[in-house]
């Protein structure tokens, strides 16, 4: 079993799957959700039992602590050992020794989800679905034929567009893309049904899949290239 190869104790990981959430995503992308219900203390706990190392984090804020906990947690869930999370210069999240397999990661209000995928570009963003601040930017990162389609109004829409567009950047490991023209959204036959929404996009040369979920008052958006 994965535990005693890795010291882990046995059950460990059976354990992390009942208190973590695994949704799949068409071409082969997983996305992983923990939900911030555990004081740090615990968690930091179940980062020693897995031998997930945690003293670079104590000198953070309770909630970066948290948080950093979370995806270390959700990557060890992912691989099925600890892994160590580097940056790019970029700022892009990869892992050790699986520099090939491509993850993102967001944080937001009570909830930290990792994507992973293995061959595709991959990037994921959440949001709070009532965050009524989108509207009053909408001009920063809708182009005009996006407005268009988009309502001044209609808040869901923002949110989602919002997410979707993040989801690209990360995916294009490219903090400095233009966010009006460097990505464009083409408008949706599938109306925001179910708390569920589906979207493309181009950047570049790239097309992109988007589905956006609604999750514990969030939408949390996955963007994959097609």
């Amino acid at each position: 079993m994965r535990g005693t190869e890795t010291g882990v104790p046995i059950g460990f990981y059976a354990f992390l799957n009942v208190i973590t959430e695994e949704i799949s995503y068409p071409a082969g992308t997983r996305v992983l959700l923990w939900r911030l219900e555990q004081e740090l203390p615990e968690m930091l706990s179940l980062c020693r039992q897995a031998g997930i190392a945690v003293d670079d984090i104590v000198d953070l804020r309770v909630k970066r602590q948290r948080e950093k906990a979370a995806e270390r947690l959700l990557l060890c869930r992912a691989f099925g050992h600890p892994v160590t999370l580097d940056h790019t210069s970029q700022g892009a999240p990869l892992v050790l020794g699986h520099e090939d397999v491509n993850i993102s990661i967001t944080h937001t209000t009570g909830l930290v989800a990792l994507a992973v995928n293995e061959s595709r570009l991959i990037g994921i963003d959440a949001e709070q679905a009532d965050r009524r601040q989108v509207l009053k930017v909408r001009d920063k990162f809708l182009n005009a034929s996006e407005q268009r389609f988009i309502a001044h109004h209609d808040l869901t829409a923002h949110i989602i567009a919002w997410t979707a567009k993040e989801a690209v950047i990360k995916a294009e490991r490219n903090s400095a893309l233009d966010w009006t023209d460097g990505i464009v959204l083409a408008p949706s036959d599938n109306a925001c049904e179910n708390g569920q929404a589906t979207l493309v996009a181009r950047c570049g040369d790239n097309s992109y899949r988007l589905t956006s979920r609604i999750i514990d008052g969030h939408w949390l958006t996955v963007a994959t290239t097609e």
